[in-house]
């Protein structure tokens, strides 16, 4: 069997079955190595899509830690990417998998992007000289107005930006810029 590569990007259209493929995916690496959740992050666009991959990762490992039917299609995929194990075998995995999980879900690690970029940047607060209590703005318009307020208390304390300011104003109205 060829090793699992490192990134795997999926993009489709909505209705593709890309959460199929996705927790397909995710589940045979898992059966490589039960630990695996720990160290595999999926990152989607949406809370949505992070909400459903997460249920339907679980609700497929408890399906087939109960042997139920309507696992098969995913067991047949997980016995094919792990030829070492056998029904039973992936029965008591899923079971140990799933348990697994819930005692550690905080490690289940599926995010949406920003929540991933959020999580980078709180690890890294100190290297990048933020403050540990740093919010992070997602309005666009709010981000505007408090740049404009930052920027008329700069100007109102440094008369020589504004000086600046007002030639770069006139040289691009002058260019036509």
């Amino acid at each position: 069997m060829f090793p699992q590569k490192p990134l795997k990007i999926l993009q489709a259209s909505a209705g593709s079955g890309k959460t199929f493929s996705l927790t397909a995916h995710y589940l045979t690496l898992l059966f490589d190595n039960e630990l695996k959740y720990r160290e595999v992050l999926a990152v989607t666009f949406t809370n949505k899509a992070t909400e459903e991959m997460k249920s339907r990762i679980l609700s497929v490992l408890r399906s087939l830690a109960l042997g139920e039917k309507s696992a098969a299609v995913f067991r047949e995929l997980i016995l094919q990417a792990n030829p070492q194990l056998n029904p039973e075998m992936l029965q008591e995995r899923a079971h140990q998998i799933y348990r697994r999980i819930l005692h550690d879900y905080s490690r289940f690690a599926i995010n949406t992007i920003d929540g991933f970029v959020q999580q980078v940047i709180r690890s890294f607060t100190f290297e990048l000289g933020l403050d540990a209590g740093y919010k992070l703005e997602m309005n666009l318009e709010k981000v505007k107005q408090s740049l404009a307020d930052k920027l008329n208390e700069r100007l109102d304390e440094k008369p020589e930006l504004l000086k600046w300011i007002i030639s770069l104003a006139l040289d691009r109205v002058g260019d036509n810029k």
